[in-house]
């Protein structure tokens, strides 16, 4: 018993050692069409994501997402996507691609999470485990999802809700599994161990409750299974957003 216990420490530890989600800034030093390279850094993890900020005139903005998508050769090449978490109708996307020289803010927002769990002790077991995390309480999650007539998330959905609170990170806690997921492109960061749920409640643990979908809403989805549903929502090809 003793020996179990240590073995599960040393993981936890080996764990939290190659858990940084610190900000990485770095510049582009090679562009390609919709893809691009900048120097390659311990930090900079596969299918983490970030932002590419343009220098104006007067002025610097976002003009793009990055995704690092291949890690080769002491360069990381990145995969670059449209940014749209602060659009606004009043204001334009801009209209520029990026180019050498561009900086690029990787791990961008990871500091801010919210937990898709099954039961409130898987909720508050990640809550307590990670307090480098700012958590957005996904009582948030749920009361819009209310306000839609909504009984399973979708993609979309999760997308607006991080988006609207400046979430960067969501974890799913699965059976004995958390993943830490990025919160627009749903690639998986890190997956580590948990205790297994002793309670299963859908769409997700939160205090809010009395979902209802909308009869007219001949497309809604329903949860049967909680961890087949999260397990294809995050699996799902890029295609099929």
């Amino acid at each position: 018993m003793f020996k179990f216990i240590l073995f599960f420490l040393v993981l936890t530890l080996n764990l939290f050692a190659d858990f940084d989600f610190k900000v990485v800034k770095t510049q582009l030093l090679k562009t390609e069409d919709l893809y691009a390279y900048v120097k390659d850094d311990p930090r900079i993890k596969l299918n983490s994501s970030g932002i590419v900020m343009h220098n104006f005139d007067k002025s610097k903005s976002i003009i793009a997402r990055a995704s690092v998508i291949a890690k080769e050769n002491g360069m990381a090449k990145l995969e670059f996507s449209v940014f749209s978490s602060l659009e606004q109708e009043a204001l334009p996307l801009p209209n520029i691609l990026p180019e050498v020289g561009d900086e690029v803010i990787l791990n961008f927002l990871y500091d801010r999470a919210a937990v898709i769990a099954p039961d409130k002790q898987s909720y508050d077991e990640i809550v307590n485990s990670y307090p480098q995390f700012y958590f957005t309480h996904i009582d948030i999650l749920g009361a819009q999802m209310i306000r839609n007539a909504q009984v399973a998330p979708k993609r979309s959905d999760l997308r607006k809700f991080c988006a609207d609170n400046a979430v960067g990170i969501l974890i799913f806690a699965l059976e004995q599994k958390a993943k830490f997921v990025d919160c627009q492109d749903f690639k998986t960061l890190y997956e580590v161990p948990i205790s297994k749920p002793s309670s299963v409640q859908v769409p997700f643990y939160s205090r809010i409750t009395d979902y209802r979908s909308n009869f007219f809403d001949f497309n809604s989805q329903e949860i049967g299974n909680f961890y087949r549903y999260y397990e294809a929502l995050i699996g799902l090809d890029r295609t099929n957003r």
